[in-house]
């Protein structure tokens, strides 16, 4: 089964499986090193100059089935793919190829950066080097725009794709995670984590409130009833494990 990974460049799509590498708890990748992925030293990371395509080893952790292997092929994107239509016409079997992957997929997990109007100056000053913004975020007029692009894709190659997830990913640039970490985590003695829909409709009141009308109209579509809004971070393991908790017991049993 297949599950590809979306978004623009230095958006996080490969720290995200650093992290569950390196700190997974109910969910955890067991045939990467950490190190294949990024300078330990650093925690910098080289984006993906091509479409990457492995087979991860997951083992999850749910109350239902107890510890589960999965044999999960991941496919990494480059984010020149999205941020530049340029290198779609420069590189158009590339780009074909991906698309043929995204409408093979049983999810698509697609990532998000905030953007200006959301982040803290302050939370961005005291986070560490490798969580620092590389590029400019967009202004929230670019982001959602950019979002509505993302929509307009989604309904054009996911008509048989069953799960769409949207992270607003770097989460920590914009809430207080250890606060959303501890109201929202999953709790296997109590059945899981909270109510699936309840905290996508928490995540899009609370972070996505610039684009209302667009996320209204793209949920009042069929591919948006299958579309899950998640927020996550590298510095939040609780965070970041949810969309993959969310996506477990389907993948699981089929």
């Amino acid at each position: 089964m297949s599950i590809v990974v979306i978004g623009d460049r230095r958006t996080g799509k490969t720290s995200m499986v650093r992290a569950l590498t390196e700190h997974g708890k109910y969910v955890k990748i067991n045939n990467i090193l950490a190190s294949d992925l990024y300078n330990p030293s650093t925690k910098g990371i080289a984006g993906t100059a091509q479409l990457d395509t492995r087979t991860l080893n997951m083992e999850v952790d749910l109350p239902a089935t107890g510890v589960r292997q999965l044999n999960i092929l991941w496919i990494d994107t480059p984010g020149e793919f999205w941020s530049n239509p340029q290198y779609r016409k420069d590189y158009p079997a590339a780009w074909q190829g991906m698309e043929n992957k995204v409408k093979e997929s049983k999810a698509v997990i697609l990532m998000l950066p905030p953007h200006q109007s959301l982040v803290s100056s302050t939370r961005i000053n005291i986070a560490a080097n490798h969580l620092q913004p590389i590029d400019t975020l967009p202004t929230s007029d670019q982001w959602v725009n950019g979002l509505q692009n993302w929509f307009d894709f989604l309904q054009q190659n996911c008509q048989r794709v069953k799960h769409i997830i949207i992270a607003l990913h770097k989460a920590d640039l914009f809430c207080d995670v250890e606060a959303e970490g501890k109201d929202w985590r999953y709790r296997p003695d109590r059945g899981g984590a909270a109510p699936w829909y309840d905290y996508s409709d928490h995540v899009v009141e609370s972070y996505f409130g610039v684009a209302n009308q667009v996320i209204r109209k793209y949920k009042g579509t069929e591919i948006g009833s299958r579309t899950n809004f998640f927020i996550t971070t590298t510095e939040n393991q609780e965070l970041l494990e949810l969309p993959w908790l969310y996506l477990a017991p389907y993948l699981i049993y089929n």
